[in-house]
C-alpha cells in the first residue's frame, strides 16, 4: 500500500474545536501551488552595536537544513540551485516523531508530501481528489508529534510547512488557528497581494500564483504577532469566494513558524521561482530578523523599512535608497549572523554626511536628526562563508 498524505477536515474542525489535534484529511495527492571601531566619515555620528543579550554561538558555516521527502513541493531541488550553503539532510517523516533527531537542525522543510500508513486509522470520507480520503490520525501520534514540533521550535528551530501539512500546524499550534478561514481551495490563478514591503520590493505590489489542483490550503492562521506576506482572493472547492492569507509567519519561544499555500514544482514561472528563493532566505534568516525588529522597538524606534538580500557572484554588493522625512533619528541595522561572515556598510544622507562601518555580526549605525531627504545605503560583502549568504537592512526611526 502506498504512504497517504495526512490533510485537515475542515467541514469537521468548527465541531471538533477541542480535539483539534486528532481529526486529519489524508490524500494522495497536494496542490501546485560589536562594538565597532567608531565611524568611518564626518558628521560626528556614532556606531554601535544594539543588542540583546547573547544566545548560544553559532558554528561557522551554514545552518543545518533538513528537508522532509519530496512529493508535490520538491524545495531540495530548489535549495540545490543556491549552492553549498544550502545542502541539506534528507529527514524521513518518522524523524518527525523524535525530538532529538530534529535538534541536529537550524531549519526543517516540511513540504507537502505523504505520512505513514500506520499514522492513522479510520476513514473518514472521501477527498476532493481521486483515489485519496479523509481519515482519522492515531491519537499517540499526533501527542508526539504536538511535542516534537513544538519543542523543536521553541528551543530556536525555524519551521517552514506548505500546502496540505497545514494539518501538521493544527497539531502542533492548535492555538494559532483561524478556524473561519480552514478549508480547500479550488483549482486556479489567484492574483495575490504582496503585503510585505521587503517583498514588494523584489516582486511589486501583486503576484500571479498557480493552483493546478484542488484542495490546497489557504494560510488560516491568526494572532498579533503572525506578520502576512502575500494574500489573496480564491475560491473554495464548494465555491465559496474568500479573501485571505497565503504566506505567514509566526513567532514560538524562541523559534519561528513559516506556512505557505504555494509551494515549489516544476511549472513555476520565473516569478513565482523568485518568491520561492526569497522564502528561502526569509526561512534561514527569521531568527536574525526577529532580533533585530525585537532590538529597535526595545530601544523606542519604529521599523520603517526592510529589504533581505543575498551575497553571491552575480551581486557582489547592493545599494538601496531610504526617503527620510526630516526630524526623525534613524538606525540603519545590517542584520546577519557570526558565520564567518564580514560585511561592510556604508550610509551616505542627502546632506552629503558619509558613514561606513564593517563588522562580523548584526550591527547598528546611528544618525541622530538625519536630513530629510534620500539616503543612499550599500552593504558590501567582504567576506562570506558560502554563496547566496543572506542579510537583512533594516531602518528603525523615532522622533
Amino acid at each position: 500500500m502506498p504512504p497517504r498524505q495526512l490533510f485537515v477536515d475542515a467541514s469537521l474542525a468548527a465541531g471538533l474545536a477541542a480535539v483539534l489535534g486528532l481529526i486529519l484529511l489524508v490524500d494522495r495527492g497536494c496542490s501546485g501551488s560589536k562594538p565597532g571601531p567608531g565611524p568611518q566619515g564626518d558628521g560626528g555620528v556614532a556606531v554601535e552595536v544594539i543588542e540583546e543579550p547573547p544566545g548560544p554561538a553559532l558554528p561557522v558555516g551554514p545552518p543545518r537544513l533538513a528537508v522532509t521527502p519530496p512529493a508535490f513541493d520538491d524545495m531540495g531541488s530548489l535549495l540545490a540551485t543556491l549552492g553549498e550553503g544550502y545542502r541539506f539532510d534528507d529527514l524521513a517523516m518518522e524523524d518527525l516523531l523524535k525530538p532529538e533527531r530534529l535538534a541536529e537542525y537550524d531549519v526543517v522543510f516540511l513540504t507537502c508530501g505523504y505520512v505513514p500508513n500506520d499514522w492513522v486509522g479510520q476513514r473518514l470520507r472521501d477527498d476532493e481528489r481521486s483515489g485519496g480520503g479523509h481519515y482519522a490520525v492515531r491519537p499517540e501520534t499526533a501527542e508526539r508529534l504536538k511535542r516534537s514540533l513544538r519543542g523543536f521550535v521553541a528551543s530556536g528551530g525555524t519551521l517552514y510547512v506548505s500546502d496540505r501539512f497545514f494539518q501538521l500546524l493544527l497539531i502542533a499550534f492548535p492555538e494559532m488557528i483561524d478556524l473561519t478561514n480552514v478549508g480547500d481551495g479550488a483549482a486556479g490563478t489567484v492574483e495575490a497581494e504582496v503585503v510585505d514591503p521587503g517583498l514588494r520590493k523584489r516582486l511589486g505590489p501583486t503576484v500571479r500564483l498557480a493552483f493546478d489542483k484542488p484542495a490546497w490550503r489557504p494560510a488560516a492562521l491568526r494572532g498579533p504577532n503572525v506578520t502576512t506576506y502575500l494574500r489573496g482572493t480564491y475560491r473554495t472547492v464548494e465555491g465559496e469566494v474568500r479573501n485571505g492569507p497565503l504566506l505567514v509567519r509566526f513567532p514560538f519561544e524562541r523559534g519561528h513558524v513559516i506556512f505557505t499555500s504555494f509551494h515549489n514544482e516544476k511549472q513555476n514561472s520565473k516569478t513565482e521561482r523568485e518568491l520561492l528563493r526569497y522564502l528561502v532566505f526569509t526561512t534561514v534568516t527569521a531568527e536574525t530578523d526577529a532580533r533585530v525588529g525585537r532590538t529597535l522597538v526595545r530601544s523606542g524606534f519604529s521599523p520603517v523599512d526592510r529589504s533581505l538580500f543575498s551575497a553571491s557572484p552575480e551581486n557582489p554588493s547592493v545599494t538601496q535608497v531610504y526617503e527620510c522625512e526630516g526630524g526623525q533619528t534613524l538606525q540603519f541595522v545590517l542584520g546577519f549572523e557570526g558565520r564567518g561572515a564580514e560585511l561592510e556598510l556604508a550610509v551616505e544622507g542627502p546632506d552629503g554626511r558619509r558613514f561606513r562601518e564593517t563588522g562580523t555580526s548584526t550591527f547598528t549605525i546611528e544618525v541622530p536628526a538625519a536630513a530629510e531627504g534620500a539616503w543612499r545605503y550599500t552593504v558590501r560583502p567582504i567576506e562570506v562563508p558560502y554563496e547566496n549568504f543572506p542579510f537583512t537592512l533594516t531602518i528603525g526611526a523615532k522622533r
